[in-house]
């Protein structure tokens, strides 16, 4: 297994941090190209393909001493909804992949869950404190149920009262686009995956999004290749409920990227979570890389949701990136002792 971690920008700075902490792969976000609109939403994003930009982004990625793990592809949330508009935003991901393929990127993550726009688009997340203060996101579904509740249409989570769509349309469109765009993949070589509904609830007043394992395995069989799997967010599935070792052996091969990061509590048995430090959660994390190399995998893992410590802030949090990078090395070293 790799350790690899979100680049958030490109600036001097967040590539001498991540050199001095010896990281080597980073993940992509569309809001690392010039186009992306700051403030909205990545499956808003009015996406013009410009493979120049694109190039230029890896090439400074690469000039840095830093390889691309992965990259998110360009918004398909019309495509999800079935509107016409949909057609030029999958073929905008084609092009893309084909893109990814002549730089040598085989990973690419599709914005499935971009419908619901969660975990932002949906109620009931606050700011929770830890030990010694350090904060990071929470869930209740006490909360997300008083929001529903109010009906606020200028909430960010607005779109689940303002549009319409039920599972069984959101999953025919789902195997509709994947259908377009897999066979570009296959040939270029190029795996798509796809990170689940976060936070993993059911609610008839949210838009659809794929919560638990059965609907997951539904899409897989209804997908028969081999280039589409999913990004397993060990968070995001601890926090449904459902024990996370099993969900790990039930996707296995399946697996193709793994966010590692810690949570206490799901929302079966405390009716929320809380997302905390690598170290502070319930899980225990060297037993979920050992799970994931009992299973086969060998590609990467990034602690994507990171701890606001002192001094720190969701723009630059560069102690919480470090600690967590230092204690996730510490692990994969112990994992191949």
């Amino acid at each position: 297994m790799i350790l690899s971690t979100y680049l958030h920008n490109l600036s001097d700075e967040s590539f001498i941090l991540l050199n001095q902490l010896g990281v080597s792969y980073v993940d992509l976000y569309q809001h690392v190209l010039p186009c992306y609109q700051k403030g909205l939403h990545r499956g808003l994003q009015e996406f013009e393909f410009n493979k120049d930009e694109i190039v230029k982004v890896i090439k400074r990625v690469r000039e840095n001493g830093l390889c691309v793990n992965s990259f998110f592809a360009p918004p398909i949330r019309k495509a999800l909804f079935g509107e016409p508009e949909g057609e030029k935003q999958i073929d905008n991901v084609c092009k893309f992949i084909k893109l990814m393929s002549e730089n040598s990127i085989y990973l690419v993550d599709l914005g499935l869950q971009d419908v619901r726009q969660g975990p932002i688009g949906v109620p009931g997340r606050y700011v929770k404190e830890h030990r010694g203060g350090y904060k990071m996101d929470a869930f209740s579904v006490d909360l997300m149920l008083e929001e529903l509740e109010k009906k606020n249409m200028n909430a960010p989570w607005a779109h689940n009262f303002k549009e319409k769509l039920s599972f069984e349309d959101y999953f025919k469109n789902c195997v509709r686009t994947l259908n377009a765009i897999l066979p570009i993949a296959e040939e270029a070589n190029v795996k798509l995956m796809s990170h689940f509904e976060d936070p993993p609830i059911d609610d008839k007043r949210l838009l659809p999004g794929f919560t638990n394992p059965v609907q997951i395995r539904m899409l897989f069989e209804k997908i028969n290749s081999k280039n589409f799997g999913i990004s397993f967010c060990c968070g995001t599935r601890y926090e449904s409920g459902i024990d996370v070792f099993q969900q790990i052996r039930m996707f296995g091969e399946k697996i193709f990227f793994v966010h590692l990061r810690n949570v206490r509590g799901t929302i079966t048995t405390t009716k929320g979570y809380e997302e905390v430090a690598i170290d502070d959660g319930d899980m225990d994390m060297l037993k979920v890389l050992k799970t994931l190399k009992e299973v086969g995998y060998k590609g990467a893992v990034n602690p994507d949701h990171l701890p606001l410590f002192l001094g720190d802030n969701y723009e630059t949090n560069k102690v919480g990136l470090a600690y967590t990078v230092g204690y996730i090395k510490a692990l994969l070293h112990h994992l191949e002792e």
